[in-house]
């Protein structure tokens, strides 16, 4: 049975130095205060196209766009929708996200002048309002869905929130970690509201924690907690999964 709440702190807590005692440091995208806009604009870049497919398709494409002098709204705006296609091929629906790559540059250079104003929080607020104000410019961008805007704030804008993905709405309903609402589907967007907020109303602002908890999770679900046949016999937090227990035979 789901727990009737949500889980708390401590047992985020104790999830958290599992996997990090498993898999250790991940240093996702570290940007810090001295890395320049070339430096977010690849990661805003990377989080549109690594939709719906693997990093490396999008890092593949990353290299591309950067070895034809692509990394720039200028330059994606620049080019021939078909030739920023042809670059941005091997991250899949190539046509679609070169017109996602075309929208969120002309956004950002008609509406906003430039990237880091775009990504700018407004002046005295704090942290957490930032964050869902910057997350609203984006959203209201088309093609940019809420895990991507989450990945852009976290990662290129450094504000705090948590990015819901497939591994970690597998982590969260495999170990039970939020009650199950029947009137909401698994992939809708109240429930991927109630899993960021899962997140954040634990961890708060603290954007490296938040940075770091992200890349945990989708490494253990690349290396043991699998769609289909996972590694439960292997997993750091067999004791605390239901459903680990249940596949093993373990469960009472």
């Amino acid at each position: 049975m789901p727990p009737r709440r949500r889980a708390s702190r401590r047992a985020l807590d104790a999830v958290y130095d599992a996997l990090l005692g498993e898999y250790g440091p991940q240093q996702w995208w570290p940007v810090g205060p001295g890395d320049g806009p070339a430096r977010r604009r690849e990661i805003c870049f990377g989080a549109i196209l690594t939709q719906n497919t693997a990093w490396r398709g999008a890092a593949a494409s990353l290299e591309r766009l950067r070895a034809a002098g692509a990394l720039s709204p200028e330059a994606v705006l620049a080019l021939p929708e078909p030739a920023l296609g042809d670059l941005v091929r091997p991250s899949g629906h190539f046509n679609v996200k070169a017109r996602k790559l075309r929208e969120f540059s002309r956004v950002v250079l008609e509406e906003y002048g430039d990237l880091d104003e775009l990504l700018a929080p407004p002046d005295g607020t704090g942290a957490a309002r930032a964050a869902e104000v910057v997350r609203g410019r984006l959203l209201a961008i088309w093609g940019i869905g809420p895990e991507t805007a989450d990945a852009i704030v976290l990662y290129a804008a450094r504000l705090p929130t948590f990015v819901v993905d497939t591994y970690s709405r597998r982590l969260v309903e495999r170990l039970d970690l939020l009650p199950v609402d029947p009137r909401e589907s698994a992939s809708g967007r109240r429930r991927y509201e109630r899993e960021r907020r899962l997140f954040l109303d634990r961890i708060g602002d603290d954007v490296p924690r938040l940075n770091e908890w992200h890349a945990l999770v989708v490494r253990h679900g690349q290396r043991r907690c699998h769609r289909r046949d996972p590694a439960c016999g292997e997993c750091p937090l067999l004791a605390r999964c239901p459903r680990g227990e249940r596949e093993l035979g373990l469960a009472g």
